[in-house]
């Protein structure tokens, strides 16, 4: 039986260090990104940091996503 995204996620928090690690600092970008999103005016330097954020947290989306592509096709071929 297949695993869903999230059961995957859950063993790879468990077992992977690195993986946890690109969790986490994901969940930062994004309360950062929710920061920046509650005021009601952002200064240029403001929004070139938005934009750098919303990139390192959607590299590190990739990233992750390619880690649990990973993980599936360990556990679907043992």
């Amino acid at each position: 039986m297949a695993l869903k995204d999230e059961e995957i996620i859950e063993r790879l928090m468990e077992e992977d260090l690195s993986f946890r690690q690109m969790k986490l600092q994901h969940l930062e970008y994004e309360k950062q990104l929710e920061d920046y999103k509650k005021k009601s005016y952002l200064t240029p330097a403001e929004q070139d940091e938005v934009h750098r954020l919303k990139k390192m947290k959607l590299a590190l989306k990739d990233k992750m996503y390619r880690e649990i592509v990973e993980y599936r096709k360990r556990e679907e071929g043992a």
